[in-house]
């Protein structure tokens, strides 16, 4: 059984870049069958509570999909649709199931490769980071991922953090390190004062400064 050590740090944040807008940021989370359901639904609940534009786009050929626990979500728009956009992130749920299938789309694929082409943020979290890896997304990265799948990471891997920022790369442990994920998002985005009040507006414990 994974085990994550209660002395992880929070987050970890090489390479630094800003990732600053003069606008709400536009967020794209895909999501499949099997794809995780508490990944997906906090890290979209917890980006909205910042005003964070974000759009789920399901790469099935229904908005619906089932998650990796047999709960159906319903997605704003598929992935045909939701690509006539640009996104300021894009950043991938896990789910074993569900990160293979994601890895299947290909309007998907050019999405992410159009979104390191242009230098701007993508991410994943739990499974997902090893699709990355397959994708050729995480070369001269560092990152983390599940421990059950982070062994296979060929980039320098951080285990002792459950967010690792790398540039414009973002990445995290699992589903335990969801909400410290969102809210290093957040923090990038728009400073350590918003994040700071998401954290107070769902009781999380979030350092003062």
């Amino acid at each position: 059984m994974a085990h994550i050590d209660a002395d992880l740090e929070r987050s970890t944040e090489v390479n630094k870049v800003e990732w600053s807008f003069d606008r709400n940021p536009q967020v794209l989370i895909p999501i499949a069958n099997g794809s995780e359901e508490m990944e997906i639904i906090m890290l979209t609940d917890i980006l909205r509570r910042a005003n964070i534009n974000v759009v789920l786009a399901s790469i099935e050929k229904s908005t619906s999909i089932v998650g990796s626990q047999r709960m159906e979500i319903v997605a704003d728009k598929c992935i045909l649709g939701a690509s006539e956009s640009k996104y300021d992130l894009i950043v991938l749920p896990g789910g074993p199931v569900g990160a293979e299938r994601l890895h299947t789309s290909k309007i998907l694929q050019k999405l992410l490769k159009e979104q390191k082409q242009a230098c701007r943020i993508y991410g994943g979290v739990s499974y997902s980071p090893l699709i990355l890896q397959r994708q050729g997304l995480l070369q001269d990265k560092k990152a983390t991922a599940h421990p059950a799948v982070v062994s296979q990471l060929t980039c320098q891997v951080i285990e002792q953090s459950k967010v690792v920022i790398d540039g414009n790369l973002i990445t995290g442990k699992g589903l335990g390190t969801v909400i410290d994920f969102s809210l290093a998002i957040i923090r990038k985005f728009f400073g350590h004062r918003r994040a700071k009040l998401v954290a107070n507006g769902i009781v999380f414990d979030y350092p003062k400064s």
